[in-house]
């Protein structure tokens, strides 16, 4: 998340459709326990708002747009919760190729700028054009707004959902809210608003950076082209209108929303919630940093501390142990060397009769009792 913009992008559209794949590949198994399937949905349900939740606090660029793909990647616990695979499979799709973009857009800024702060950006968009709009694309691309991708996507998924788990809808329709919420405030802190000092001088990028990003815009834009193609997307009489203008409001809301907040210059920012409590929970990220530091990393120092004092002074100390019995055998036995053949001779005559006695011990104890035995049935 925090490497180089490459390895984000492979991490944000590569990485974790890799792992979403693996998940619908599994669901065969998972269908095997209904508590398991509502199991997942649960924990997508969690994961996306969270993580929309926390993705609108970020300050910082990249994870903003990080805590966006959990989110993404906790509709696809749901789809595969609620056994549609195909969904999921889409979801994966057009998500990969959205984020992809708005990763290298945003990428291109950082490499300009020095710095990936929102706080420290804005103004941009008279100064990056081809930039903001890949950032565009790849936005409207990622949430549901017809005609791209990730609204048939999330159509779809949420079609199979309208009669047996309406609750589930509900939810899509929030999460995707959140979500366009969300990326419309990463480009109002961006490219909206007034210049900043790390802003003044922002040109486009070099040939080999603007270049891959129009082009991951530009298959954006022909998702749904490519999905008319393979006959994946649904027929006109046999579409849900009720639930594909839910979906189409529910993104209007959210970026209308947003671009009143960031955009325009009608709120003063940095916009604050009115309850600090809240706000500091959601840019915490629900404070679990601090929760795995004090149960994970504070389990293992303390099972690390036991194993090193147990290896400290028990194995070492053992081991120590030896090595001193060495030592003073050793000096000990110097002094009962006098150099003569004969002595060593006698000494080893003494070990052998000593080793033949205790090697013999149980043999000798038990013909002393046979003996016994034998005397006192002949009466001697």
């Amino acid at each position: 998340m925090e490497g180089p913009i490459p390895s984000t992008i492979l991490r944000n559209s590569v990485v974790v459709a890799t792992g979403a794949w693996g998940l619908v590949k599994l669901e065969p198994v998972l269908a095997l326990s209904p508590f398991v399937l509502n199991a997942a949905i649960a924990i997508g349900a969690v994961t996306a708002i969270g993580g929309t939740l926390i993705a609108i606090a970020q300050i910082d660029t990249k994870r903003s747009l990080s805590y966006l793909v959990s989110a993404y990647m906790g509709i696809i616990f749901i789809a595969v919760g609620a056994q549609q695979t195909d969904a999921a499979l889409l979801l994966v799709l057009t998500h990969a190729v959205a984020m992809a973009t708005l990763v290298a857009s945003c990428g291109s800024i950082i490499l300009n700028n020095i710095t990936q702060d929102l706080t420290q950006l804005g103004g941009l968009w008279s100064r990056r054009p081809i930039t903001g709009l890949s950032f565009v694309v790849g936005a409207l691309g990622l949430i549901a707004l017809p005609p791209l991708g990730g609204f048939w996507a999330m159509l779809e998924l949420a079609d199979e959902l309208w009669m047996t788990r309406p609750g589930v809808v509900g939810l899509l329709l929030l999460i995707n809210a959140l979500s366009a919420f969300s990326v419309t405030r990463t480009f109002g802190l961006i490219f909206a608003g007034d210049v900043k000092p790390m802003t003044v001088r922002s040109p486009e990028n070099l040939w080999a950076i603007t270049l891959p990003m129009t082009m991951l815009a530009g298959f954006v834009l022909h998702v749904p082209l490519i999905l008319n193609s393979l006959s994946l997307l649904p027929a006109w009489a046999t579409l849900n209108k009720d639930l594909a203008l839910l979906l189409t409001w529910s993104s209007i809301f959210g970026v209308s929303l947003s671009a009143v907040l960031y955009v325009g210059n009608f709120v003063k920012k940095p916009v604050q919630l009115p309850w600090k409590p809240l706000q500091d929970l959601f840019a915490y990220d629900f404070y679990t940093p601090r929760i795995y530091r004090s149960s994970v990393v504070g389990s293992v120092d303390i099972i690390s501390r036991i194993t090193d004092w147990v290896d400290r002074y028990i194995v070492d100390g053992l081991v120590n142990l030896v090595g001193l019995s060495s030592i003073f055998g050793g000096e000990a036995l110097k002094y009962g060397n006098s150099g003569q053949t004969q002595f060593y001779a006698l000494t080893i005559a003494v070990g052998v009769v000593l080793t033949a006695l205790w090697v013999s011990w149980s043999y000798i104890a038990h013909l002393s009792i046979t003996t016994q035995i034998v005397s006192l049935l002949t009466g001697n």
